[in-house]
């Protein structure tokens, strides 16, 4: 299964506390009250189906079904035929992972699609089996107005919901991270499920769009619903970083880590948001530490694409800072090799080689790059290749002159692709802006004056872009640097 969303192989075991996640999950009478049908008739097949969808939005492993593994198993004894459960654990399966390197997953879902063309699918059934197919083929825009299609049918579907929030993410669609949810909302009332969550996912839509006052009455109210929810507390975190608030930030996060560690398949992403707000507050040390206690130890663990670009990226923007980050990069690029043929995101590339660079393994990065070049000329098709084709190479090339010194010509290959990078890869603002950090390290490094200017220019366009009347801290010293280097030269 992709590690993308969820990842099983996190700890089950959750502390005590007063509390709890959701239990009662929906029979057949419950789901066709929210106005979903099925084909099978066993009551137990869909509550671990229900049971599958809390533990994958709500990033947590119920321990007492044995987690996400463990629910599949029952669902399946329930009902070995259970259309949806093959439907929705074939399409999982195959989203963001290599067809080359996983394809049994795509092997049965063409055989399942090719025995259930006799019309014993419900329309639910039908409509989720067009979307699977269409991750099976990478088509990641297809998928997503594929999902959102389903969605206007039945506007209570958390997994269309769920599935068409994340393809969006995972596109670039950054305006239908607030359109999405916002379109279903009003079919939600406090007695149904994932209520709480749909305003979670507003609230981050909404900061990505710089509406960080509706953002954060969006996240409250998801919080005030459900307080084990950490994609809600995940976005208030968005909103604290994009809104220039990182002591804010910081606080809210220390003060609801009881609630939103329980949610032990996304926390590692979270700490991460921690380390980010001691960074932008220049309190490195705190950071590093972080690094050292929480998100090297778990993204190492895990080894995911997701997962490693946390830790990655943590490590490459302490060392911007000039932190002195020793060996630290060595582990993480280790487990980034598993991942040199992978290419379901270019973000994640991105981070596998900036991050080998840090570990001094120029042959794994040259390897990426090669592998890269073949996978354009290849023949898989979809989003993901049409973004690479166009500006993976010269972001890995950029960056591999920034990290040998050569950085006039780091800037002369990422900053023709960095608009366009920007608002096409996966990732929010706070994860993209990696990149674009290391430009403007580039351009002021490289000495050159016009290079300088264009430093000024991306800092001048971020300001208005986030909608601030001033530079976020991280921003305001990276400008008061460049002012004393001008100064300095002058």
């Amino acid at each position: 299964m992709s590690k993308t969303l969820y990842s099983p192989d996190a700890d089950p075991v959750m502390d005590q506390t007063s509390i709890t996640f959701p239990a009662n999950w929906r029979d057949l009478a419950g789901w066709k009250a929210d106005g979903v049908k099925f084909s099978t008739t066993s009551n137990e097949a869909v509550k671990m189906y229900d049971a599958l969808l809390h533990q994958a939005i709500y990033h947590y492993n119920e321990a007492q079904l044995g987690g996400f593994p463990g629910t599949t198993k029952n669902m399946m004894n329930a009902d070995p035929d259970f259309a949806m459960g093959q439907i929705f654990s074939l399409g999982m399966d195959c989203f963001a992972t290599s067809p080359k390197k996983n394809p049994e997953p795509r092997m049965k879902l063409i055989d399942f699609s090719a025995t259930h063309k006799n019309g014993s699918l419900t329309k639910y059934e039908e409509e989720h089996l067009k979307a699977a197919v269409m991750l099976s083929n990478e088509d990641y825009w297809g998928a997503m107005i594929q999902f959102q299609s389903i969605l206007e049918s039945f506007p209570k579907d958390p997994l269309a919901l769920q599935m068409a929030y994340f393809l969006a993410l995972t596109i670039g669609q950054t305006k239908r991270l607030k359109d999405i949810p916002a379109s279903v909302v009003k079919y939600y009332d406090p007695s149904t499920p994932f209520y709480g969550h749909v305003y979670g996912k507003l609230c981050f839509g909404q900061g990505e769009g710089g509406e960080y006052e509706a953002g954060e009455i969006s996240g409250r109210k998801a919080l005030d619903h459900f307080p084990l929810d950490n994609w809600a507390h995940h976005a208030l975190a968005h909103n604290f970083e994009e809104s220039g608030r990182p002591l804010q930030g910081r606080l809210f996060l220390t003060n609801s880590a009881r609630d939103w560690t329980l949610g032990t398949t996304f926390s590692h992403h979270i700490w991460w948001h921690t380390a980010l707000f001691h960074v932008q507050l220049g309190e490195f040390e705190a950071a590093l530490s972080l690094y050292d206690d929480k998100v090297g130890p778990m993204t190492l663990k895990d080894g995911g694409n997701f997962p490693l670009s946390d830790g990655s990226s943590l490590l490459m923007r302490l060392h911007l800072e000039g932190v002195d980050i020793g060996d630290r990069a060595t582990a993480q690029a280790s487990k980034w090799v598993n991942h040199n043929d992978d290419f379901v995101s270019l973000f994640y590339d991105g981070h596998n080689s900036f991050c080998s660079m840090l570990a001094g393994d120029r042959a794994a990065n040259s390897k990426l790059l090669d592998n890269m070049r073949e996978y354009v000329n290849g023949d898989r098709s979809g989003w993901n290749k049409e973004v690479t084709a166009k500006v993976g190479v010269p972001l890995v090339e950029g960056i591999t002159k920034y990290m040998d010194g050569e950085y006039s010509e780091a800037v002369s290959k990422l900053a023709p692709v960095m608009s366009e990078l920007q608002e096409k890869i996966q990732g929010s603002k706070a994860q993209k802006d990696i990149f674009r950090q290391i430009l403007l390290h580039a351009a002021v490094k490289s000495g050159e004056k016009s290079n300088f200017d264009l430093a000024s220019d991306i800092l001048n366009q971020s300001l208005s872009n986030s909608k601030l009347e001033k530079h976020t801290p991280l921003n305001q010293r990276f400008l008061d640097r460049m002012i004393r280097i001008h100064e300095t030269q002058g």
